[in-house]
C-alpha cells in the first residue's frame, strides 16, 4: 500500500521552491531575454525532466547517499559554483552574438538542461526533501508519482513565467546600451547565485 502524501505541504514547498530565484530561474530568464519564449521551450522541459529523474534517483536511495557523504554535496556545490561563476563572466563579457550558457548562438535545448540538475544543489534539495518530508515511511511508486507530477507541473508554471519575464526584454535588448545594462546586472545575479549555492543545506 503507497504511504499517503500529505498534497498541502508538498504543493506549498513546490511553490515556494520554484517561484524563488534559483539557477535554473534565472538561466531561463537568461534564456528567454536572449531568444525568446518559444526557443527556450526545450531548456524548460530539459529542467523538469532533469528534476523528475533526481526525485527517482532520491526514491531509490541515492539522496540518502548523498546525505551521509558530506564531500560529495560539496563537490556538487562547487561544481555548480564554478560553472554559475564562469556564466556570470561569460555573460558580463558577452557582445551579444549568441548564448555563452551553450557556446553558440543557440539556447540550451532538453539535455543540456537536464544534465545541469545533477549539480544543481537546490534541485537536489527538491527532490530529496519531496521524497522524505512530505509522506510517512518510505513512499510507494503512486507516492513518487504525486510528487513528481506536482513538482513538474508547478515547475513547469513558475519556468514559463521566468522565461515570459526574460521574454518581454528581448526587444528591447536589441539596443547596445540596454544590452549591456542587462548583462551587468544579470551577471551580478548569477554571481551571488553562485555563492549562495556554497550556502545551501
Amino acid at each position: 500500500m503507497d504511504t499517503p502524501v500529505d498534497l498541502t505541504a508538498l504543493t506549498i514547498f513546490a511553490l515556494a521552491s520554484s517561484a524563488t530565484p534559483g539557477p535554473n530561474n534565472l538561466l531561463v530568464m537568461r534564456s528567454g531575454a536572449r531568444f525568446g519564449l518559444a526557443p527556450t521551450g526545450p531548456h524548460i522541459i530539459g529542467v523538469e525532466a532533469g528534476l523528475a529523474g533526481l526525485v527517482l534517483l532520491s526514491w531509490l536511495g541515492i539522496g540518502a547517499v548523498l546525505l551521509a557523504l558530506p564531500w560529495a554535496l560539496s563537490l556538487m556545490r562547487w561544481a555548480c559554483f564554478a560553472y554559475l561563476l564562469w556564466l556570470a563572466w561569460q555573460v558580463l563579457r558577452d557582445p551579444g552574438a549568441g548564448d555563452v550558457a551553450d557556446g553558440g548562438a543557440r539556447p540550451w535545448g532538453v539535455v543540456n538542461g537536464a544534465l545541469f540538475q545533477l549539480v544543481n544543489p537546490k534541485a537536489w534539495m527538491m527532490a530529496i526533501t519531496g521524497i522524505t518530508a512530505f509522506s510517512t515511511g518510505r513512499p510507494g511508486g503512486g507516492a513518487l508519482g504525486i510528487v513528481i507530477a506536482t513538482f513538474v507541473g508547478i515547475g513547469s508554471l513558475s519556468l514559463i513565467c521566468w522565461a515570459l519575464w526574460g521574454a518581454t526584454l528581448h526587444r528591447v535588448l536589441r539596443r547596445p546600451a540596454a544590452r549591456r545594462l542587462f548583462n551587468v546586472a544579470m551577471a551580478a545575479v548569477v554571481a551571488a547565485t553562485a555563492i549562495s549555492t556554497l550556502r545551501t543545506t
